[in-house]
């Protein structure tokens, strides 16, 4: 008896640990769709806004001023330098490759490069082919070479929030805040798994 309810246990947990993820949501809340979620915030060519950043990376604090524009049809050049104008790193990021322009030693590790290109190309992904939509038509879902992502609109209709994950689990997350003219006044990057968190503040100039 012991023995089975043990079994049964192990099973239910073995279940659980398996569904597939859903934010707030189950599978079957979900319907297939076939549309565009355009990321308007880093989509006009040569657009350029100003933001206060601060990133924290485990026991490690970096702050400066960032800057991300899409330089032509497909890529965005990425900017921080720090209060005293020092480059911290500067990237050039396309949908299939990157390119490493300038970072500071302390940053210059592949599973940072790798992670900082990862996260930033999610934020300036101009469009989101979308698959599947939840009952309320406000959180969308977008596979794309085998990753998954989802998009919640707000009140406007503009993306508030983007999350990845893999099949089972969050790995990451965009929040977004717009202004009072839809543009981007704040958004932060948070990780699940690392001790990442990244914050932006936009500065009028």
């Amino acid at each position: 008896m012991m023995r089975h309810l043990a079994f049964s246990t192990l099973l239910l947990l073995l279940l659980t640990g398996c569904r597939v993820y859903y934010p707030n949501h189950t599978q079957l809340d979900y319907k297939q769709a076939d549309t565009v979620i355009q990321n308007s915030y880093f989509a006009d060519l040569h657009d350029e806004r100003l933001y206060r950043a601060t990133i924290r990376f485990y026991k490690k604090e970096f702050s400066g001023m960032f800057v991300a524009k899409r330089i032509n049809q497909h890529e965005h050049r990425i900017v921080l330098t720090s209060d005293l104008g020092n480059t911290l790193f500067d990237m050039t990021i396309a949908k299939d490759k990157h390119q490493v322009n300038y970072i500071m030693q302390d940053l210059n590790k592949k599973i940072i490069i790798n992670t900082l290109v990862k996260d930033f190309r999610t934020l300036t992904q101009v469009n989101y082919p979308i698959t599947y939509q939840d009952s309320s038509s406000r959180q969308f879902l977008s596979t794309m070479d085998g990753k998954r992502y989802f998009l919640d609109l707000n009140d406007q209709g503009k993306l508030a929030k983007i999350e990845t994950a893999s099949k089972y689990k969050p790995k990451l997350k965009i929040q977004l805040s717009t202004d009072s003219i839809g543009k981007l006044d704040k958004f932060s990057i948070q990780h699940h798994g690392i001790k990442l968190q990244m914050d932006f503040v936009n500065i009028p100039f």
